[in-house]
């Protein structure tokens, strides 16, 4: 159902304490979050960006129609189209669904941590998770890093990987450009690292492996192009510092 921007959650019949009425709200908005696999703030932010518009409210739970002004419509999941283990407890799931994806608001904290934190415990999860969810780190792919805390109903992406691994996936660059994807936040003192292949290899890949090694001739060609920006001066000053020094020169 719509609601208008100025009409009360609750009406005067219904007048609570404000402990009471603040209960009630988060209750409102957790069942909002819950029925479109969204996060408490995720349905805030919404909400607060369409009463700053005009426009109507969508807060009925069970609204399924297309997206509308307020919410997204609810996700009822996505298709599982593959299914490949990694090892007896984890595997990669590809899953394919309707409309912009929803991003995980910050790298997971907790017991199971995102790998892409440097805090996370390495090994936490198999080494062929990381073989085989390469390519959504590949040069122009279309795929994208899947957080490990969500399902096949209710799809996230991951923030480490929005925030260290996505830079080469044109089409998560346009949705991020076009505001269809919010950029996840990095908490204080929590570092990531770089990219996918420094991410895989301290989870037990070869850095030589085949699955790394499109990320790296992409990588090698992101330097060679940097290098070609200097003047040739500068490159050929730079190739006797490292002769001098011992270096490849």
């Amino acid at each position: 159902m719509a609601l208008d921007a100025d009409r009360p959650l609750l009406g005067p019949e219904q007048q609570l304490d404000e402990a009471g009425h603040d209960e009630r709200v988060r209750a409102h908005l957790a069942k909002l979050a819950n029925a479109r696999g969204l996060s408490v703030d995720e349905v805030l932010e919404a909400l607060n960006a369409t009463l700053a518009s005009g426009q109507p409210l969508i807060t009925d739970p069970e609204y399924d129609g297309e997206a509308s002004p307020g919410l997204p419509s609810s996700r009822k999941g996505g298709t599982v189209t593959q299914q490949r283990p990694a090892d007896s407890v984890w595997g990669v799931t590809s899953v394919d669904y309707q409309g912009p994806p929803v991003a995980q608001r910050s790298p997971c904290a907790g017991t199971e941590r995102c790998p892409w934190r440097r805090d996370a415990v390495p090994g936490a999860f198999p080494a062929d998770a990381f073989r085989l969810s390469a390519p959504t780190s590949y040069p122009d792919s279309d795929r994208r890093f899947g957080c490990h805390s969500s399902s096949a109903e209710a799809p996230r992406v991951c923030a480490g990987w929005l925030l260290r691994g996505a830079s080469e996936n044109q089409q998560v660059l346009k949705l991020l450009e076009a505001g269809l994807i919010q950029v996840p936040t990095l908490p204080a003192g929590v570092e990531l690292y770089d990219d996918y292949v420094e991410m895989a290899v301290a989870n037990g890949v070869a850095e030589d492996d085949p699955t790394l090694a499109p990320i790296l001739r992409g990588r090698s060609q992101e330097m060679c192009a940097d290098n070609e920006t200097l003047p040739a001066g500068d490159v050929a000053a730079e190739g006797k510092q490292d002769r001098r020094s011992g270096g490849a020169g």
